[in-house]
């Protein structure tokens, strides 16, 4: 029997491809790729130049009572589109929760340095000099010391929509926003809030991530993302956020327009290195063995991969794709595998945001029966043996969907989401 469903009440986005989802949509389905050399700082000298950047042209001004913080320069849009959606406004109050995933403002960079400056720099850390500078940086600029925070999206959501029910960051990475969502869900199902926001943010393409992915190896040093493809050597980064609006009640039926409900979730951790995966993918089978079994099935008819365009992640997720829907074990052991798709060859990594994104992809197909392509992906590698769907978008019957998102550290998530 499966767990309580959740229900998507609305989405919004402001990805590379568009300054709203509905603006996306149509990029990502016709196989467009968002990716182009970055001109927002200078990158000499990076082993990758490339990233998926929303244009600033894209984004409204944020109020001047907020911080100057690009992350919300970018959630603020996505939960606009979202709550324009919805039929009725928001619960106030204790009812009404907020779950991000987010990392720390990469923005804050610039105030970090400014720190390190007011300490004196070097190595000799004055700490008698350093309370009184930054003593007075800190009433000169009282704002710029959030930019630090993980937190400070949330929260500055939670002040905007009067939510004084749970409030919660997840940085986890690329895991984050999906274990932002998964962790909604059970609030949710716990009756701790009747309507949840959710989603996350990613605002990571920046000289700091750029030379620590690059650091890596992780980063592609041909600028291209292609995942499952036998040329990929690396991702790109990319920025963008989405935002969700779930409660337990189903929204109003509306005339040729299913329902979109979150069945199943999983969430695990590989504990075995801070940057490898498991080689076996033991752990991102646990969190999607653990979805299906939350939601009461055994099979999906399409995927949403976590695809990052790595050699090894690739091949470790096709491998236990493999594996979860080939299981002899079990009864449905001849169906076929499941359509799969990855964003990440349109839109590059959002890191924090991936997850979130990833959902509304599968969000987007099971509502229209329209599965989005993997960008950038021509030669399948022969050790991705996967249906994928390359090159423009496909029309196909299904009804459930798994989205996968696995993080540095071991962190993996699933979701499983059905029509309703």
């Amino acid at each position: 029997m499966s767990a309580t469903p959740i229900y998507i009440h609305a989405v919004g986005a402001v990805t590379p491809l568009g300054g709203t989802w509905q603006a996306t949509v149509p990029g990502l389905l016709a196989g467009r790729a968002a990716i182009a050399p970055i001109t927002t700082f200078d990158v000499r000298g990076f082993p990758c130049t490339a990233g998926a950047v929303v244009p600033d042209s894209e984004l409204p001004p944020l109020p001047e009572t907020l911080p100057p913080d690009r992350r919300l320069r970018l959630f603020l849009p996505a939960l606009a589109e979202a709550l324009a959606a919805l039929p009725a406004p928001l619960p106030l109050g204790p009812r009404l929760g907020v779950f991000l995933g987010a990392e720390s403002g990469r923005a804050s960079l610039s105030v970090v340095c400014q720190l390190v400056q007011l300490a004196g720099g070097g190595t000799d850390f004055d700490h008698r000099q350093f309370g009184v500078n930054a003593a007075h940086f800190a009433r000169q600029q009282p704002q710029q010391a959030l930019l630090v925070s993980s937190a400070a999206v949330a929260q500055h959501v939670a002040v905007l929509h009067h939510a004084t029910g749970p409030v919660q960051t997840f940085s986890l990475a690329c895991a984050s926003s999906a274990a932002a969502i998964i962790e909604a869900v059970r609030a949710l199902r716990l009756g701790l809030c009747d309507v949840a926001i959710t989603g996350g943010v990613g605002a990571d393409v920046d000289p700091l991530m750029l030379a620590g992915f690059g650091k890596l190896s992780a980063l592609s040093l041909r600028g291209e993302s292609c995942p499952f493809d036998v040329r990929r050597d690396g991702f790109v980064l990319g920025e963008g956020a989405a935002a969700l609006i779930l409660s337990r009640t189903p929204p109003p039926r509306l005339p040729q327009q299913p329902s979109v409900a979150i069945l199943g979730v999983g969430r695990s951790l590989d504990a075995y290195h801070l940057t490898a995966p498991d080689p076996e993918g033991h752990g991102a089978e646990r969190a999607m063995r653990q979805a299906l079994s939350d939601a009461g099935l055994s099979h999906v008819d399409y995927v949403q991969a976590h695809g990052t365009s790595t050699p090894l992640n690739d091949v470790v997720e096709a491998s236990v794709l493999g594996r979860v829907f080939c299981d002899t074990r079990q009864t449905l052991a001849l169906r076929p595998l499941p359509w799969v798709s990855s964003f990440k060859g349109a839109l590059g990594h959002p890191i924090a945001a991936a997850g979130a994104i990833g959902v509304l992809c599968a969000h987007e197909a099971l509502r229209t029966q329209i599965l989005p392509p993997t960008a950038g992906l021509s030669q399948p590698d022969p050790r991705c043996p996967l249906p994928h769907i390359t090159g423009h978008s496909m029309q196909a019957p299904i009804r459930t969907a798994l989205v996968n998102a696995f993080a540095f550290g071991g962190a993996n998530c699933s979701l499983v989401l059905s029509q309703c």
